[in-house]
């Protein structure tokens, strides 16, 4: 299988909601770059544009993964969507944030402050994690990378000026709540893999950068899940809040 097939396979199992085969081992994605490669195939493949990013590590300074999220799949908070429109639903409570201004490509690298100097707002946001992919979970790294890092959809809430926020809120451990039909849905223990979000913001800026990617003020990205992730076997709605933040909300029909 080529670069090229996976990316028309994904591209058909989205177009006519029908889950496939994961690739086999001899097949997958030889590094991170091809699957990256796929990710912007799959987005030109539907005729749609980048609306949103998500990013994230599995652990404080680790390294970082990312996919575009199609623009059409990026919405805003109330929103609504049919449950049957995912194979599986899963969610996920996140902070998002939106640069102030667009971030060129260049040869030397952006620096930490240089990058936080950029952000413009942040948002509370609900991840819809699903994958094309049959056999998922039980997916390879690079197939799951190939396949916008099993992105679903992306739920926006209100945006807050950073300026405002950086130095009282607590990106570490904010307060939360999510949950289902009015049942909470919050684990005991909450937090990010990867520590403070906004330090990968840095290796996101790079990483497009290294792509000849032009980052857009009005993309929205998302880095990371709070509380794992939940799945959801029924419709229903989903409300989450970030205090400092406000709320974000979808009902799945």
């Amino acid at each position: 299988m080529t670069q090229y097939d996976l990316a028309q396979r994904l591209v058909e199992a989205r177009r006519q909601h029908r889950l496939i085969e994961a690739p086999a081992p001899d097949s997958l994605p030889p590094d991170a770059a091809t699957a990256y490669a796929i990710q912007q195939a799959v987005i030109a493949g539907l005729g749609d544009s980048t609306g949103a990013w998500k990013i994230g590590a599995r652990a404080p300074g680790g390294p970082g993964a990312g996919a575009p999220i199609p623009a059409s799949l990026v919405l805003p908070s109330p929103a609504r969507a049919a449950h049957g429109a995912f194979f599986r639903v899963l969610v996920e409570l996140e902070i998002a944030f939106r640069f102030a201004e667009a971030i060129e490509p260049r040869g030397r690298a952006y620096a930490r402050d240089e990058v936080l100097s950029k952000v413009g707002v942040v948002l509370p946001a609900i991840e819809i994690v699903d994958s094309r992919f049959a056999e998922w979970p039980n997916v390879a790294p690079l197939a799951q990378l190939a396949d916008a890092q099993n992105n679903g959809a992306l739920i926006t809430g209100h945006a807050v000026a950073y300026a405002g926020l950086a130095r009282g809120f607590d990106f570490v451990s904010p307060e939360l709540a999510l949950s289902f039909n009015g049942d909470s849905l919050l684990p005991e223990a909450t937090g990010n893999p990867a520590g403070d979000p906004r330090e990968l913001l840095v290796w996101f800026v790079n990483h497009c950068a290294a792509m000849g990617i032009t980052i857009e003020p009005d993309w929205t990205i998302t880095t990371g899940s709070y509380v794992g992730g939940i799945k959801l076997a029924e419709p229903g709605r989903v409300r989450g809040h970030i205090d400092g933040l406000g709320d974000v909300e979808i009902e799945l029909t």
